[in-house]
């Protein structure tokens, strides 16, 4: 009995004891949005229990009754510690990190933890973007990052946009950053032969994870040659561990021309073009019909309400050994004229899988094929949609029942029908319907891009990575113009067809090695990378067609009496050996040097290879222990990081500039060859040397703060050197390392937020960027300085000011007396120029219509008129949430630079029997009258508008302020949905959303963007505006 009573004595203690020493805490985690978090790592404070929140939030964990916390942490949220007490029930809400400086950066062959990053790179969160209506991504980067310049000059669907980080960096050499997905190099731009094409589009924007944009010559300098322009890192979604997952994203909306040109009608058309006339001697020819005839044919060639969509759907997935994603979009988005058209089928499939404990291996494919459709562009041809939709009288109509095709056309088809009008349209400009219901231009691409890659495990912290990267692009172009009319007329019909092949290959093999010592972190990489490039393309063409019947699809045998073929291939590579150091003390002190040496193929032997190093240090003296000791400082400046960089990049050639190159030439009756372009054996890199001095700050732990100073120093430009005559050489230039270019400027970046609550956050996010762009030398002619040469007529390269600055005569007004454009030439003096014979004469006044002494203009009397790229631009965004709704609005804006308004000009103010702008209604008609529209003359056009030269008349400038984008959503709340369909699905957002909403700008012309790489304005497309709405659904 005793020895019973003291075994249930000590089995009762032990119970109690073991009561005592474990006890179970269970609970709730959610986010700011009271949205149920998965995957929240909880771990008791001593570290010794730990376990994963579930689907809905909810955890249970095991601890002993000496454990006072338990902490909460999940990725870019705050880490929660919370003490448990007596609780037994501990529910969290969590916040996402307000810390900019916690993100990782992708960098080449790695990432790095942004804190510890000492260049400068901006990563744009593609959640605000994803699910746009594009047709690629890079028209949605505009405003996303400072630094960053990114202008959608046309509003033709499959134009790719222009790109610059950091201002231009060459004159005559790509200034297009080079864009990298997953680590391996893509090709990008224009690619097909008849449509424009965007290479960028064959990359579904929603299967984007992130961006990161490297700016500075530290963050680019492991690339070496490929860094001179900037890079732009894509990395693309990946499976995650847990169940398989299935989304699906649907958006449909409606395209429309944001403006339209605002051109004469027909009583107004009859009015202007017998003025001209009569003002010329000349018997008024204009005439209205007995119907009024009064077309609109802008609205025959512009689009409505344009119907555009994009579907995807996803799947993801894996556990502990492999993930996979899984993705399939359609997108069709019609353009704003009615013959542009681009549909878009992507496929993507990644893969990872952790093989052994020592091998990972991967792979990343995407298939797509883009159908474009396009019209002929042209600024100033006959059949351009744009320049044909202005141009064409609006008091004759679209169709005919008298002609055979249906469409109004002179009897030989070779214009425009006259109507009712005495004469017909000047420069036989024709019926642009006809032209756009008949003339086709079609690209038809299909593209792979194929990364696969093994990661090996050597020793700890050592690994070495092998990766090959595919790029294979293929066009099938064609081009068809009806002989009855328009482009084809003069040639009785032409039918092209072309087929283009381009295969990149990317081969990188390299190691990292991490490893610390105490507080002295390394982390270093070394590899060698080999890019080979080959371009070929053959098309045949036949004019002259026999029948309408043969052009219909494709070229057929025999079916045109004048026949051609043309072919090309170029092979081109780049090898590179390169070497990367970085050193961390106590997350306090940071040192990267870099090292790249690249061997391009477009150099001579001698000359091919290159050295390209990178240095930078950071600082961040919030960890030092006087900023730690000092509260109120810390409470105030939660994190700081001062930075600097210097590193020299490259920026590659294309083709073989150092070899001259042959042609086929006749000599007398036989055929042979000649010399067609002499090459400089002696050519070398163009070398940018650049600058970076940075500061990185959080406020009050809601405020983030960037800014940079930056200089570029671009030496050993590449420019067209003018040769004499004598020397022989084709074309009289030859390619010399001669120019310095240097860009200096100013980023600001802040991310705010305003309101953070339980059920209402606001945040602010903008960025601003002010870039000068100067020229420092040019070259030498016959041993003498050169410190000018014209690219254009309108613009100029001169020592002491940026490229391309437009160039041209300072506008005085018109002259009151008698309707003469005035202008000052060199010494202020007025010029006016006699409209009737075109002769300049010196004016007394604007007011005197006397005829001065005769005199000239002469390229001495130009003046630079502005600069023809933005000096600033940059964006602000306003993001609320209330409960389940959000709600973005976005503004852009840029200026400081002029635009040379050529459609104004040479179109919309033409003094030809041709419509033209309601500007026309403002000319000088009457002695007195003030005006700044000349009087008007018949065939006048360059005496009147100056046409081929830069006048201040026409240059405007191009500030604007940008509402981009409205954006309003609602996400249902998951926990009540997943508890409606019984965990069915598992996310449920609608979206509407507004895209170029309005534009506040005093330019003329049609937008403030639509301008060229040269700030030229001629006959552009108008800007896209787009509603839509949309769904994207979990399960």
């Amino acid at each position: 009995m005793r020895k019973t009573i003291l075994s249930l004595i000590t089995v009762l203690v032990f119970i109690l004891g073991a009561s005592a020493q474990d006890r179970t805490i269970t609970g709730r985690v959610v986010n700011d949005k009271e949205t149920p978090m998965e995957g929240v790592s909880v771990t008791a404070s001593d570290g010794k229990a730990g376990t994963q929140t579930d689907k809905n939030g909810n955890y249970t964990i095991a601890v002993s009754v000496t454990t006072k916390a338990i902490v909460f942490s999940f990725v870019n949220y705050e880490t929660v510690t919370k003490q448990i007490g007596k609780s037994a029930t501990i529910n969290v809400t969590m916040t996402s990190s307000d810390i900019k400086l916690e993100e990782v950066v992708v960098v080449g062959y790695g990432v790095q933890q942004k804190k510890a990053f000492t260049g400068s790179a901006s990563k744009v969160d593609t959640k605000e973007f994803a699910q746009l209506i594009t047709p690629s991504v890079d028209k949605q980067l505009a405003g996303r990052a400072a630094g960053v310049s990114v202008t959608n000059s046309s509003g033709l669907v499959n134009a790719p946009a222009r790109i610059r980080i950091r201002g231009l960096q060459s004159v005559n050499v790509n200034q297009d950053p080079i864009v990298i997905i997953d680590g391996v190099v893509m090709t990008t731009g224009n690619l097909a032969l008849t449509t424009n094409s965007n290479a960028i589009g064959d990359i579904n924007p929603d299967d984007i994870e992130s961006i990161d944009v490297l700016k500075d010559g530290s963050a680019t300098s492991i690339y070496g040659s490929l860094g001179a322009n900037g890079i732009i890192q894509i990395t693309t979604k990946k499976g995650k561990r847990g169940k398989t997952q299935v989304n699906y994203t649907g958006v449909i909306g409606y395209s429309s021309p944001m403006q339209r040109f605002n051109l004469l009608n027909a009583n107004e058309f009859v009015s202007v073009a017998n003025e001209k006339l009569t003002n010329s001697g000349a018997l008024a020819q204009a005439r209205m019909d007995s119907a009024g005839t009064n077309t609109n044919w802008q609205d025959n060639v512009f689009v409505n309400n344009a119907f555009t969509t994009s579907q995807t759907v996803s799947v993801s997935g894996g556990n502990d050994k492999s993930s996979f994603y899984l993705s399939l979009n359609y997108a069709d988005s019609r353009g704003i004229i009615r013959s542009n058209k681009n549909t878009s089928y992507r496929i993507r499939n990644n893969f990872d899988v952790q093989a052994t404990k020592w091998l990972k291996i991967g792979n990343n494919l995407s298939v797509s094929r883009q159908n474009d459709f396009d019209q002929n562009n042209s600024t100033n041809g006959l059949s351009g949609a744009i320049v044909g939709a202005i141009r064409a009288l609006p008091n004759v109509g679209i169709y005919s029942k008298t002609h055979a095709t249906g469409y109004n056309l002179l009897p030989g088809g070779n214009a425009l029908g006259q109507g009712a009008n005495l004469r017909s349209i000047d420069d036989n400009y024709t019926n642009i319907a006809f032209v756009l219901d008949n003339n086709r231009y079609q690209s038809d691409k299909y593209r792979i891009l194929e990364n696969v890659y093994g990661e090996v495990s050597l020793l700890k912290g050592l690994k070495y990575t092998t990766k090959l990267g595919v790029d294979y692009f293929t066009d099938n172009s064609s081009q068809i113009l009806d002989p009855r009319h328009g482009d084809g007329f003069g040639s009785n019909g032409v039918i092209y067809q072309g087929q283009q092949n381009i295969l990149q290959t990317d081969i990188q093999n390299y190691l990292n090695y991490n490893f610390s010592a105490r507080n002295h972190n390394f982390s270093l990489t070394a590899g060698h990378e080999l890019i080979q490039k080959t371009s070929r393309y053959f098309t045949a063409q036949g004019t002259n067609i026999s029948d309408l019947f043969y052009i219909k699809e494709n070229i057929i045998t025999s079916s045109a009496s004048t026949q051609s073929i043309t072919g090309y291939y170029q092979k081109e590579g780049i090898e590179s050996f390169y070497g990367r150091l970085y050193y961390d003390y106590k997350s306090k002190y940071f040192v990267h040097v870099s090292l790249r040496r690249d061997g391009q193929s477009s150099l001579a032997r001698d000359k091919r290879y290159e050295t390209f190093p990178g240095v930078s240090i950071g600082w961040r003296p919030v960890q030092e222990g006087f900023w730690k000791r000092n509260s109120k400082l810390s409470k105030v400046v939660s994190d700081l990081k001062i930075k600097a960089s210097y590193a020299k990049v490259g920026n590659p050639l294309s083709g073989f500039p150092y070899l001259s190159t042959y042609g086929a030439a006749p000599y007398g009756n036989i055929n042979g060859i000649a010399v067609s372009g002499v090459g400089d054996p002696n050519l070398e890199w163009e070398l940018s040397s650049k600058y970076d001095v940075g500061v990185e700050m959080s406020l009050f732990r809601n405020v983030n703060v960037t800014v940079d100073y930056f200089k570029n120093d671009i030496d050993g430009l590449i420019l067209a050197v003018p040769t004499p005559y004598s020397t022989g050489i084709p074309g009289n230039i030859i390619f010399k390392n001669i120019g310095r270019v240097r860009n200096t400027g100013i980023e600001l970046s802040l991310d705010f937020n305003l309101v953070r609550n339980k059920n209402f956050t606001w945040n602010i996010n903008a960025n601003y960027t002010n870039v000068k762009n100067k020229i420092i030398s040019l070259y030498k002619l016959g041993g003498v300085d050169v410190n000018e040469y014209y690219p254009s007529n309108y613009n100029v390269n001169r020592v002491g000011e940026p490229i391309n600055a437009l160039f041209g005569y300072e506008f005085a007004g018109v002259n009151t007396g008698n309707g003469n454009p005035v202008y000052y030439n060199a010494a202020g003096q007025l010029v006016q120029r006699n409209i009737a014979n075109g002769t300049y004469y010196f004016a007394n006044s604007l007011n005197d219509p006397a005829l001065g002494a005769q005199t000239t203009l002469t390229t001495a009397d130009k003046k630079i008129l502005g600069n023809a790229q933005p000096k600033y631009y940059g964006a602000f965004t306003n993001t609320f949430s209330y409960k389940g709704f959000d709600l973005e609005i976005m503004f852009r804006y840029g200026g400081g630079n002029k635009i040379m308004n050529i459609t104004r000009q040479e179109v919309l103010l033409n003094q030809k029997f041709a419509n033209g702008g309601k500007e026309l209604l403002n000319r000088w008609t009457t002695p007195g009258q003030v005006t700044d529209v000349p009087k008007l003359w018949y065939a006048q056009d360059a005496v009147v508008n100056q046409n081929g030269e830069a006048i201040s008349r026409f240059v405007e400038k191009g500030d604007f302020l940008r509402l981009q984008n409205v954006v309003l959503s609602y996400t249902v709340n998951a926990e009540k949905l997943q508890s409606s369909t019984n965990n069915t699905v598992k996310s449920l957002r609608f979206f509407v959303q507004a895209q170029n909403v309005h534009v506040w700008s005093k330019y003329k012309g049609i937008d403030p963007e639509a301008f060229s790489a040269n700030g030229q304005d001629n006959n552009i497309s108008p800007q896209v505006r787009n509603l839509s709405i949309g769904v994207s659904l979990g399960l």
